[in-house]
């Protein structure tokens, strides 16, 4: 049962191919803004999958809590081989640690593709 179980996660990692999408900086800093009290940061994003064009940012702590956090858009439209700057803005006490993308797979839907996505950067 075992050895069964290693054989097929190793066929599993061996065969298959996987694609994520891409976010820089990995150690975005945060910047003050004019709004008193206010935080700034920016991330760029970089779709690498033609089956995925949603995706979510989350902002978390270091225990991957959601913290709050306002930009444009929570969830947004990147399609196949795009790429996005996101502008996050935090409050000045804030314990945000992680800024992330996760991809949206869509219900119902007969795609390709049955695994989710999440990149992540650390905040400096």
């Amino acid at each position: 049962m075992h050895s069964s179980l290693i054989k097929t996660i190793i066929l599993l990692c061996v065969s298959g191919y996987a694609s994520a999408h891409e976010l820089t900086p990995t150690y975005p800093e945060l910047e003050t803004t004019f709004v008193k009290g206010v935080l700034s940061t920016k991330v760029k994003m970089w779709n690498a999958r033609a089956d995925v064009e949603y995706y979510k940012i989350e902002v978390t702590n270091a225990f991957w809590n959601d913290v709050p956090f306002i930009t444009e858009e929570r969830i947004f439209k990147l399609g196949y081989m795009q790429r996005r700057e996101i502008e996050v803005f935090l409050p000045e006490d804030t314990t945000a640690q992680y800024i992330c993308t996760r991809s949206m797979l869509e219900k119902g839907s007969e795609s390709r593709s049955i695994i989710s996505s999440k990149v992540c950067s650390k905040i400096k």
